[in-house]
């Protein structure tokens, strides 16, 4: 199977864990990444000062990604996936929006009327390769019961929370992890508030991880590369900020399901991580 893929900000600008451990997991699901030319910003950060502007980027990597002969674009990070469905729907809604878009795109020597699919990770794992194969490709028991944070974009994207969340959960028990509810389970990582209120965005990520640790899991799993800014790099001012001291390791979805399919921690940048990962005794 070959995609191309649609990294966003964050692994371009040096979320390297992030990066690394999707192109080793689909390595190890013999799925071959092409890297998507002339890709740019999701258009996320302008939603709140230009509506058009925002849609245009998001839909203008979906018509990059046509133009170079691919049907579908794999997008890891949850929020350049999000962007890229709403600005489709909101393109299917408005006449006045989508040939606003049109001629954007026309000045490129692009089409509108040809976009290749979205697809984000939870889609690959979940629909594309599926939990049976997922299942089969396991050559690590981990042994693990892990929180899931599942992160405001992967809820509002598809076919609404409950799906997605039931999707996630069944991606991670295919190779073998319990994947248990906890208080806190679908509560926000704070990132949001981290520029207008870092106080209350701390505060948000150190109650995600003591409800983790409190109910007893071994670490927290996340899919969104802002997530993992929050709760694994600012993870010892989120701590603080609600008395605990004791850490928590973190871990990016893709990381934790490659080590389950048999690659080595440093395979999937767990050196790079800030948590103490090796309190998990992978690999050693």
């Amino acid at each position: 199977m070959e995609l191309a893929v649609f990294w966003g900000c964050r692994a371009i600008s040096g979320d390297i864990a992030f990066e690394l451990s999707v192109r080793r997991l689909a390595e190890a699901l013999g799925v071959r990444l092409v890297d998507l030319e002339g890709q740019s910003c999701c258009g996320e950060p302008l939603r709140s000062v230009s509506i058009p502007a925002s849609c245009y980027l998001a839909i203008r990597m979906m018509a990059l990604a046509a133009r170079e002969g691919h049907k579908m674009l794999l997008v890891p990070c949850p929020k350049g996936y999000y962007m890229m469905s709403w600005s489709r729907e909101l393109m299917s809604n408005s006449a006045e929006l989508r040939e606003h878009l049109s001629k954007a795109l026309e000045s490129e020597g692009l089409d509108i009327s040809k976009l290749a699919e979205p697809i984000d990770l939870i889609g690959l794992l979940h629909d594309l390769v599926g939990p049976e194969a997922l299942s089969r490709a396991v050559k690590r028991d981990l042994g693990l019961r892990v929180a899931v944070h599942p992160g405001c974009y992967l809820l509002r994207s598809g076919g609404g929370a409950a799906e997605r969340l039931s999707q996630l959960r069944t991606v991670l028990g295919a190779v073998g992890l319990e994947v248990p509810y906890y208080p806190g389970m679908l509560d926000c990582c704070g990132c949001s508030l981290e520029v207008s209120r870092p106080d209350a965005a701390l505060t948000l990520a150190g109650s995600k991880l003591k409800a983790a640790q409190e109910a007893g899991l071994s670490c927290l799993v996340v899919s969104c590369p802002a997530c993992f800014h929050m709760l694994d790099g600012r993870q010892e001012e989120a701590l603080a900020a609600v008395g605990v001291k004791k850490p928590m390791p973190v871990l990016y979805l893709s990381q934790v399901l490659g080590l389950a399919l048999g690659l080595e921690p440093d395979e999937v940048g767990l050196n790079l991580n800030s948590s103490p990962t090796e309190e998990l005794g992978i690999g050693i």
